[in-house]
């Protein structure tokens, strides 16, 4: 009997009705959009830790998102007679490998990788602490150490929220019968404690207390999985052990994930099982984590209005320090940031089979620079058209291309560095388009860049005054002396950064160098050729960018800029052509 999907809205209706009856099961993939580390991420991290200090190589070097990268750390482990990727015993066997049997050591790295200092809630874990607030959901466990749930829990409701684990787990039976809800537990310990269960021997059995409370709760909920992969053999077993109970998961199991084709088989036969046994057990596509709460949300009737605000948006929220009034003083100094008044609320986005592999896409980006710019989070987003996409991803493995709706881009480019690098691209492309412009990129930043080629059209006017002496235009490229075959190109970096809801786009002018490798080469060229780029000089090159860029400086209205015009998912930006400016305040003491 194959595991049986159930779809996504037939999803949100059995939760709406029952949400009081179905206890929620997370694992760490619900907490990767609170900028936190997954348990694939902590491998990763482990494996580059323990292949560096073997081989004496530069950690820094070392980057663990690069598929290149980890093939390279794969090879060597595997060489050396290590677990093969994915194997069950991956985790607790760098674990070991790193830090022995020393919980101290491993605590201390814990508790620096999944820092509350890193969190960044999400809509999906405020919504999910509002639904706790209100009891729409009442039980909740856990295989995470991090305190992400406590913290939303905290800045919704107002309150603290206990959360049992291996040090104290004795009460978390008796507050599950004698109804003190909302009861969290963490099966695998809480980083802040010593007790967290990362090595092989302490993964072969669960908190006996602990075991006993989810046992007991299976007989009285059912149970929504979200971002757990079935990685660990104990709490797997621990399920199969729930349902050879009477009146197992009565409310049925719902195990959520992005993509079906990425579950694992372990996980098709614990619900295949259950199915045999009687239990409405389903797979469910529901997308990311906060994707899922957001629909879930949405669906609730009786949502109190304070709780609708603070779930709604962190900009809402009450902060600590009040901003100070607008400046009066002098002097006024100019800055080189430009405001986007208006972005994209939609993009397109597909569903994939099979694993996606960025490092490959980036390189096909790379090598055949097609139409469209992407970024992958739970789920590929993209701006452009479907066949520059099919040119570096396989299209015969894309089951559907759809509208994606961007309900909040600036919070997201404030939250997510996959979203801002997107956009960011996104904005320089649309800058330069129908422009002879040249789009370049070091060190994760875009440069727009004068093209030796076509230097000369009056597009480059306000640039060549600017860089001029009593009405002699200035160059704006050339060669490198004393280097071969070394060229130089006026240019101009692009950035955007959020701020208080809002985002900005910064220009700042720059030289480029062709070949980059030979950039500290020509370092000696490049500190003569912006020597003397003060105030007056600096303003005016500031103003010729702008105005290559947005054909007008200094306007009120905003400029209209599109990236991939024409195609099904372009993206429109306006963006303000006059610059923020700042003032110091009044000291009114």
């Amino acid at each position: 009997m194959p595991a049986t999907e159930l779809s996504e809205i037939e999803f949100i209706r059995t939760i709406v009705r029952a949400a009081p009856q179905t206890m929620w099961f997370l694992g760490a993939g619900a907490s990767r959009s609170s900028g936190l580390p997954t348990a694939t991420d902590i491998i990763w991290d482990l494996k580059r830790r323990y292949y560096c200090e073997n081989e004496n190589q530069d950690i820094q070097a070392h980057d663990v998102t690069s598929k290149a990268v980890q093939s390279r750390i794969q090879d060597y482990l595997d060489g050396i007679g290590f677990p093969h990727k994915w194997r069950p015993g991956e985790y607790s066997f760098y674990f070991e490998k790193t830090f022995g049997n020393d919980y101290s050591a491993q605590q201390r790295y814990l508790q620096d990788t999944l820092s509350s200092r890193q969190i960044s809630l999400t809509v999906g874990h405020r919504m999910l602490a509002a639904l706790l607030s209100i009891g729409r959901a009442r039980v909740l466990f856990t295989t995470n150490f991090d305190e992400v749930v406590e913290t939303a829990y905290a800045a919704i409701s107002g309150r603290s929220l206990t959360a049992f684990h291996p040090e104290g787990s004795y009460a978390a039976i008796e507050a599950l019968n004698s109804d003190q809800f909302p009861l969290y537990v963490k099966l695998h310990g809480d980083f802040r404690y010593q007790s967290v269960k990362n090595l092989s021997a302490d993964l072969l059995r669960n908190d006996e207390q602990l075991r006993k409370c989810f046992l007991a709760a299976a007989t009285r909920f059912g149970v929504i999985v979200s971002g757990y992969s079935g990685r660990d053999e104990n709490v797997m077993a621990m399920f199969r052990e729930a349902l050879d109970q009477n009146n197992a998961f009565p409310s049925g199991i719902l195990w959520t994930t992005p993509r079906i084709s990425d579950v694992a088989p372990r996980v098709v036969e614990l619900l295949e099982d259950a199915q045999r046994k009687g239990i409405k057990a389903y797979l469910v596509q529901t997308g990311t984590f906060d994707e899922m709460l957001s629909k879930i949300w949405r669906q609730m009737s009786g949502r109190p209005p304070e709780l609708q605000q603070k779930v709604r948006g962190s900009a809402l929220a009450p902060v600590s320090i009040a901003v100070p009034p607008p400046g009066r003083g002098y002097p006024i100094l100019r800055t080189n940031a430009l405001a986007i008044e208006q972005m994209p609320s939609t993009c397109g986005t597909l569903d994939f089979d099979g694993e996606v592999h960025l490092g490959p896409i980036r390189s096909k980006m790379c090598e055949l620079e097609p139409g469209c710019t992407l970024a992958y989070t739970d789920r590929i987003l993209f701006w452009g058209s479907r066949g520059e996409l099919e040119k570096v991803i396989d299209g015969t493995k894309v089951r559907n291309v759809r509208q994606y709706p961007l309900d909040d881009l600036p919070a997201s480019v404030a939250n997510s560095g996959f979203v801002k690098a997107l956009v960011e691209e996104t904005i320089a492309r649309a800058l330069v388009h129908g422009k002879p412009l040249l789009l370049r990129k070091a060190q994760r930043t875009w440069y727009v860049v004068v093209g030796h080629s076509n230097a000369t059209g009056s597009i480059y006017e306000p640039l060549t005054r600017a860089l001029g002496f009593r009405d002699n235009p200035g160059k704006i490229h050339g060669k490198v002396p004393g280097l071969t075959d070394v060229f130089w190109s006026e240019a101009v970096s692009i950035r955007i950064e959020e701020r208080n809801g809002n985002v900005w786009l910064l220009l700042r002018p720059n030289v480029w160098i062709t070949p980059l490798r030979e950039r500290e080469s020509a370092a000696d060229f490049l500190r003569e050729r912006r020597l003397k780029r003060w105030n007056k000089h600096a303003f005016e090159i500031l103003n010729a960018w702008i105005t290559i860029l947005l054909g007008v400086v200094g306007r009120r209205y905003p400029i209209t800029v599109e990236a991939f015009p024409g195609s099904e998912y372009s993206a429109k930006f306006s963006i303000s052509s006059l610059t923020a400016y700042s003032r110091p305040g009044t000291d009114n003491a």
